[in-house]
């Protein structure tokens, strides 16, 4: 691939405000870093004009609500309700960032509708444009809008955009007719039943969204900018089912003919342009591609709309490759490209591939773990790989080079060892990390070897590559006992040893592997499979050697599957996987135990007494355990500092190993 770049870097222009590039932030919500009122913080414009830094041409704040009082939750409290300390938090913000030349559109979000969650707001009935069941209880009927509440919505609308203006915003974005929210709702015939204005043909039901850019213009001015999120299908199949990738479906909700003319309708009702956006939270894994989607999953369906429209075409979706996402601009496809988890990955994307130097960009590898699933879970947003993530102004801080640089040893070379080792090696540190097995990465060799899992790799190449260019020693097959541990001539000493699979004592003498071993070497794996545990690991594993011609059963002690995750799994993740063993026609035993295998049959033990399967090998995927015993046995008997991290300390994931790693590297 050319490493010519040029394409993205021509100026676009959103109404009459001039974008620099063609490399937009897509919004999202910073969950758990606004303040009570949901205002931006210090640290919120410092993670913004990070991005700004980083070359990024216009950036969307997601995503904020009117101050209508229609929805009662700590989730849809309004910045607007506190406008004076709106316009004071929001102009140190466009100041920042138009500092370094990016662009700066406020997203206000119609309202949730039947996406609401009802533990977030108990006691009160969630709102629709119809009674229609509510997408997380459909026992529970939500409340028609009546006329009176949609015109009090148009107004906060309007009202939320003259402060964004007013605080120095170049534009506002409405989270229109995308994603299942309220304003998609209004577009659809399944949730919109009204007979009223507000329903019916297409006019209708885009009424309330033409109506409020044309009030934003009158009340702000024709030079204000005015974007809408707009998606061409719903990809539902039925309430709560989205459809795989490559399958035939009839779609449940908005279909591609409507789409197109909902994007007439708009541009001709003064929209400066479309930020696409697809699927709903009846298919969660379209509106928040995973790492099983394909890359770039929104692209073929914008070009649709781009054909038919003269207002630029904005596309997010998993385009965070340099190469895809320059592709699509240079051919024609898009406008410009909207990158949402790859700048929280790595914020200076822009300013790299523009030197020629995308090998350098930290890949996002769209586990959605550390962003989407502790929002929706009410936690505060992270990253599993950018542990610097609302830690921005202490970065220079974190990775000051120090005066007298100590020699450090590090146990173990996997993704938690080889952070700590960026880190320290960053801040000038000599750094040895001596690994016992011939490979660097730990279970991150295992754990990318089906093909939805290539983004791993990436991210183990560039934290191995990082570490060479800084100097790191890499010592492989170099397996140390405690005694070697301490003679070394280190500073300081880190141990990362990881983890051991937990076993099962199984009656039968059958042939029992581990999921890693067989991830490592499929020819070892046989034709007929028990997969023990139903964990994430377990049921990745059980996809993939399915789709490469393995027959395969999972069994699982719980009632449910990918229930005790070490951190929340998102939804969209956990929806897709689940729709993709029902693709497969994967069976899966739950509340049940194996009982004996002797290398023809498995017994389980179920609810319904014992059952027998056909099977010629088992594979465990049941956790893991610390293996911190070099740690004990080094610990007590030096007066250098010890640290233990990784999974040698407890389990987890890629994010809790990065975090850790990070820290300890910033602290030697």
């Amino acid at each position: 691939m050319s490493n010519d770049y040029s394409s993205l870097f021509q100026p676009f222009s959103v109404g009459k405000v001039e974008v620099k590039n063609r490399i937009c932030m897509a919004p999202m919500l910073p969950n758990g870093w606004l303040d009570e009122t949901k205002n931006v913080t210090d640290q919120t414009i410092a993670y913004y004009t990070e991005r700004a830094k980083g070359g990024v041409g216009l950036i969307f704040v997601g995503a904020s609500f009117p101050d209508d009082g229609l929805e009662k939750a700590n989730f849809n409290i309004s910045p607007f309700s506190a406008p004076e300390h709106f316009i004071v938090q929001t102009k140190k913000l466009t100041d920042s960032v138009h500092r370094y030349g990016a662009r700066l559109f406020f997203q206000i979000q119609l309202g949730s509708g039947r996406t609401g969650f009802p533990a977030a707001s108990p006691g009160t009935t969630p709102v629709a444009p119809s009674p229609v069941p509510n997408r997380w209880d459909p026992d529970l009927t939500c409340r028609e809008l009546t006329r009176d509440e949609i015109e009090r919505l148009i107004d906060e609308v309007v009202k939320g955009a003259l402060l964004a203006k007013q605080a120095g915003c170049d534009g506002i974005d409405i989270n229109g007719i995308k994603g299942g929210y309220l304003g998609d709702q209004f577009a659809i015939d399944a949730f919109n039943k009204r007979t009223d204005e507000y329903g019916g043909s297409l006019e209708n039901k885009t009424r309330i969204l033409r109506t409020i850019v044309s009030r934003i213009k009158e009340s702000c001015g024709e030079d204000f900018a005015v974007t809408t999120r707009l998606g061409t299908k719903s990809h539902m199949r039925d309430l709560g089912l989205g459809h795989l990738p490559g399958t035939e479906y009839t779609e449940y909700g908005r279909d591609l003919a409507d789409s197109l003319k909902i994007g007439h309708l708009l541009e001709e009702a003064g929209f400066d342009a479309i930020l696409f956006g697809t699927g709903t939270y009846d298919s969660l894994y379209w509106l928040y591609p995973p790492l099983y989607m394909p890359e770039g999953s929104y692209i073929e369906e914008a070009s649709l709309l781009k054909k038919e429209l003269t207002i630029p075409v904005i596309c997010p979706g998993k385009l965070s490759d340099p190469d895809l996402a320059r592709e699509a601009v240079s051919d024609g496809l898009i406008d410009a490209v909207a990158l949402g988890r790859g700048l929280v990955a790595d914020p200076a994307w822009a300013n790299k591939i523009k030197a020629g130097k995308p090998e350098t960009i930290r890949p996002c590898i769209y586990c959605n773990n550390g962003c989407l699933a502790r929002v929706l879970g009410g936690l505060n947003m992270q990253c599993a790989v950018n542990a610097d993530l609302f830690a921005e102004k202490e970065e220079a801080w974190k990775y000051r080079k120090v005066e007298e640089p100590k020699t450090i040893a590090i146990i173990g070379g996997g993704i938690a060892g080889l952070e700590a080792a960026r880190v320290a090696s960053l801040r000038g540190h000599k750094v040895t990390v001596y690994e016992a097995s011939d490979r660097l990465g730990g279970l991150m060799i295992p754990g990318h070897r089906p093909d939805f899992k290539i983004r791993d790799k990436w991210l183990l190449d560039w934290m191995i590559d990082r570490c060479e260019e800084q100097g790191v020693e890499m010592v492989l097959n170099h397996r140390l006992d405690a005694d070697q541990v301490l003679a070394l001539d280190a500073d300081t000493l880190i141990i990362a040893t990881g983890s051991r699979p937990k076993g099962l004592k199984v009656e039968g003498g059958g042939e029992i592997i581990t999921a890693a071993e067989a991830l490592l070497d499929q020819d070892r794996v046989g034709e007929r499979l028990v997969l023990v545990g139903g964990g994430q690991v377990g049921v990745e594993t059980a996809i993939w050697l399915k789709e490469e011609g393995h027959e395969v059963e999972i069994v699982e002690a719980l009632d449910g599957l990918m229930l005790a995750p070490v951190e929340p799994i998102a939804f969209p993740n956990l929806h897709m996987l689940l729709e993709l063993l029902d693709q497969l026609e994967i069976p899966v035993h739950l509340k049940s135990r194996i009982k004996s295998f002797d290398g023809r049959e498995v017994t389980l033990e179920t609810p319904e007494g014992e059952a027998r399967i056909e099977a010629d090998q088992v594979i465990l995927s049941i956790g893991y355990e610390a293996d911190d015993q070099l740690y004990r046995a080094v610990y007590p008997r030096t007066e250098k500092p010890v640290w233990l991290l990784g999974d040698a300390k407890m389990p987890g994931t890629i994010m809790m190993a990065i975090r850790d790693g990070n820290a300890i590297g910033a602290e030697v």
